[in-house]
């Protein structure tokens, strides 16, 4: 280094002297305010070599710039700050020159008229400095940089002494460079550690969500979600290829389906897919014939470190999966189990020693009129007291218990058996499952009641079918013999038979109505004069305190219904009404001619045309919906023991619908009840019957016309072919059904047949059903001591005569179904042609 002299400087020795303790103090000061700007810097440098560069050309020279090296080892700009006014031909941008000028990392000063450092020189020459000084920055015995600083033309150049500053200057530019380092390197371990640390715990977090997922669909869906937070990935997807060969899929974040697939077919089962930005793992099941696959797409690539927590991840899946399944059927087991239960007729119930119920079905609940909260589910006394003791013989013998359980009127049939605990501190329980049987017993003495009706029925009904025919030939022949005879005496001795017969007659049906084998008479009556009839009797079936009002019509409206029919429908209905109201109240029934609209025809299913109604309203309370919805069933009452059959509602419909016509009941609770009956109308027939009317052939009246005439008993056929050519008519009788057949075919045209329902062989029934396939519109006439639902006649229009029946009743029927026939003849013939049989 070269040495400043008095004669080189020009100064005095004294001068020199002052003015090196002066420059002293300066540099002490600079170095001083390197220290502190130096120290300030933390984590980042930057700011500090720039405040560094600022103070040295403020106090020190008028260019400095300070170079480090960078990432790749070259030298970079930090920091670069001149003087302007200082002479130097500075560039606005420093190019780096610490490799340039010293190259073995020893510091360099260069001024005008010197030799030492050539390339510090040039660069010297280049910004025409005074002098140059280049300085390494070192940093643990490594080079880092370099400090570089010049002086101006106008100012003096560095003395030797002025490498000392600077070394002092690159030196703390070094250990600060190195602190800087440390730090950051610290601060980068401990910001890898902390991500770490968060990987692991959403790792576990992840772990704690697919144990929790209730579904295998969930499992995926909750693995997808999970390993974008933990990777930060931009999307995932799974799948899951199960044994039967269906699929379980899920995703999450932005995937694209190409590079799904793609993922999904680059991962096996033992080996890692990769490609561009996504890895695919493969996820094993304990079954062989299943597997999945878990892909993670990133923006970029997967860091080595990270790689650990999804192919731990990864592992987590399978086991969870697993699992879930496992779940999931357990969960559809039990609910189809609870469905079951929930659906079973016998409740089912789980009790403790202490009586209290832990689980109830819906019948259960319904049995002892629980509500579905389970704090609702209390037992009461007797039932507590019953059942307590069953569930505790249970649970005492370890096995089922059976016991009929009787409650006032309820009958149960219950079984217990004891539950095991689910945990040591659980109490002893038992199941309990029971049949309501108060229905079934009730049901059954109402079926051996029905049997025993049905015995006495078919016992009553064949003494019936030959005590009819007996009192038949008495009634009739007693009929014919009053018209011979003119002595008053002898005319009360037939009247004294004809009445016997009659009771006799009677009491045979009152054996027939208690078995409820009722017989289609065929009898057409005018319907508002028939229950207008029953005035005097419903109102003294109602009592004082009820308002009873019949309203009918004035126009005769004709339907085919047997008096003792319609007094049953009208009297059971005004019986119910009045028991509702507890026989206080109104009842009014009436009876029009309507003709319903087409939508009210639709709904109820009624014919087309005018019908009949019969209405029967009260102002009681109505019926709730529930009883309303079974007061149709057999036996079905609301009334107390001993007071209702619950059969009147059911006989009255079934005698409706037996007659073709439809029957509604509306009702709504404290808004009474209103039933209503339609019927069908009969046109080609005239009133033959009512309440209390007898029918008598007019004296001297005479009917043209050929009868075919079948009746099986030998003693009646003479009598009632008598009665038939007593009036004109010419008829031809057989004794069977083939016999008649026979005769139809060879011996016809016939304008009407009377035939007995119970012949030897063929039934009367089909014989009709044998001529109406050659005649349709035969006109016909039943006769029958006794038939059962399988022989009744199945055409509404056929008249039956029942036995005992009195020659005028015989004389009617035939001579107006003759009257039929001949009307229908000829309207089937042509204009101006013959009518068979007139």
């Amino acid at each position: 280094m070269t040495h400043l002299s008095p004669a080189r400087s020009g100064f005095s020795a004294t001068e020199l002297a002052l003015l090196s303790e002066k420059e002293a103090l300066a540099r002490l000061d600079l170095l001083a305010e390197v220290s502190r700007i130096l120290e300030a810097a933390v984590d980042d440098d930057h700011d500090a070599i720039a405040a560094v560069a600022e103070a040295c050309v403020d106090e020190f020279a008028d260019l400095c710039a300070i170079e480090m090296l960078g990432s790749a080892g070259r030298p970079e700009v930090r920091a670069y700050r001149f003087k302007p006014r200082s002479g130097l031909s500075a560039p606005d941008t420093w190019q780096p020159v610490g490799s340039r000028v010293a190259p073995r990392e020893e510091p360099v000063l260069s001024y005008a008229g010197s030799d030492n450092g050539r390339s510090a020189q040039a660069v010297r020459e280049r910004v025409g400095a005074q002098s140059l000084l280049v300085v390494p920055v070192v940093s643990s015995g490594v080079t880092t940089g370099w400090f570089v600083a010049a002086t101006g033309p106008h100012r003096r150049g560095f003395r030797p002494s002025a490498l000392k500053v600077a070394a002092d200057v690159a030196s703390r530019l070094g250990t600060t460079a190195q602190r800087v380092r440390l730090h950051r390197e610290m601060q980068a371990r401990a910001r890898e550690q902390a991500r770490t640390v968060t990987r692991l715990r959403r790792l576990a977090s992840a772990a704690a969500n697919l144990a929790g997922a209730a579904s295998p669909e969930a499992v995926l869906e909750m693995a997808c979600r999970d390993v974008c937070v933990i990777h930060e990935a931009s999307g995932a997807a799974a799948r899951w290829y199960r044994a039967d060969g269906s699929t379980v899929d899920a995703r999450a974040g932005d995937v694209d389906d190409d590079r799904v697939e793609a993922a999904f077919g680059a991962a096996s089962s033992d080996r890692i897919g990769r490609g561009r930005h996504w890895v695919a793992y493969p996820l094993a099941g304990a079954d062989p014939w299943e597997r999945g696959v878990l892909a993670v797409f990133l923006d970029g690539d997967l860091a080595r470190e990270e790689e650990p927590l999804l192919s731990s991840l990864a592992s987590l899946v399978p086991v969870a999966f697993q699992r879930a399944v496992g779940t999931e059927n357990i969960v559809k087991h039990e609910a189809r189990l609870r469905a079951v239960i929930d659906a079973s007729p016998a409740f089912m119930l789980e009790i403790d020693a202490l009586g209290n119920v832990s689980m109830a079905n819906r019948t259960a609940r319904d049995v002892f009129g629980w509500p579905g909260d389970t704090d609702g589910w209390k037992l009461e006394e007797p039932y507590r007291r019953h059942l307590t003791d069953l569930a505790i013989d249970a649970v005492r013998g370890g096995s089922v218990v059976n016991r009929p359980v009787s409650v006032g009127d309820r009958q149960f049939s219950v079984s217990a058996a004891p539950l095991p605990a689910l945990a040591a501190s659980d109490a002893p329980s038992s199941l309990l499952a029971g049949v309501d049987l108060t229905e079934m017993r009730r049901v059954e003495t109402a079926l051996v009641q029905a049997q025993r009706l049905d015995a006495m029925g078919q016992v009553a009904g064949r003494v019936a079918h030959d005590f009819n025919n007996l009192l038949t030939l008495i009634i009739g022949y007693a009929a014919i013999l009053r018209r011979g005879i003119a002595d008053d005496k002898q005319l009360g001795l037939i009247a004294s038979i004809e009445d016997a017969a009659k009771r006799a007659a009677s009491l045979t049906q009152q054996m027939l109505d208690m078995t409820r084998q009722k017989v289609d008479s065929g009898v057409v009556i005018d319907l508002g004069r028939s229950v207008a009839g029953l005035d005097a009797v419903l109102k003294r079936i109602a009592g004082p305190k009820v308002d009873l009002r019949i309203r009918t019509s004035r126009n005769v409206i004709k339907v085919r219904l047997d008096p003792s029919e319609m007094e049953q429908i009208v009297v059971n209905l005004v019986i119910n009404a009045c028991d509702a109201m507890d026989r206080v109240g109104r009842v009014e029934v009436g009876v029009r001619l309507v003709a319903p609209p087409v939508d009210e025809a639709r709904q109820l299913e009624l014919p087309p045309g005018p019908l009949a109604l019969l209405t029967v309203s009260d102002n009681g309370p109505g019926m709730p919906p529930e009883v309303l919805a079974r007061c149709l069933e057999p036996f079905f009452t609301t009334k107390s023991r001993g007071h209702g059959s619950g059969l009147g509602l059911p006989t009255v419909y079934g005698l409706v619908k037996e007659r073709g016509g439809q029957m509604a009941i509306d009702s709504m609770p404290g808004k009474g009840t209103r039933i209503r009956i339609w019927l069908p109308l009969v046109r080609d027939a005239v009133v033959t019957g009512g309440v209390d009317q007898a029918e008598h052939w007019p004296e001297g009246r005479t009917v043209r016309g050929r009868v075919l005439l079948v009746e099986d008993e030998a003693a009646v056929r003479p009598m009632a072919e008598y009665t038939l050519t007593s009036i004109g008519l010419d008829v031809r009788s057989c004794s069977s059904a083939e016999e008649a057949l026979e005769a139809f075919r060879s011996d016809g045209p016939f304008d009407a047949l009377v035939t007995d329902i119970l012949l030897p062989g063929m039934s009367g029934v089909d014989l009709v059903a044998a001529v109406r396939q050659v005649r349709k519109e035969m006109p016909v006439v039943y006769m029958t001591g006794y038939t059962g639902s399988s022989d009744a006649p199945p055409g509404r229009d056929d008249p039956v005569i029942r036995k005992p029946y009195e020659p005028d009743v015989l004389r009617l029927r035939v001579a107006e179904m003759v009257q039929v026939g001949r009307v229908r003849a000829r309207r089937r013939a042509p204009a101006g042609g013959a009518v068979q049989g007139s």
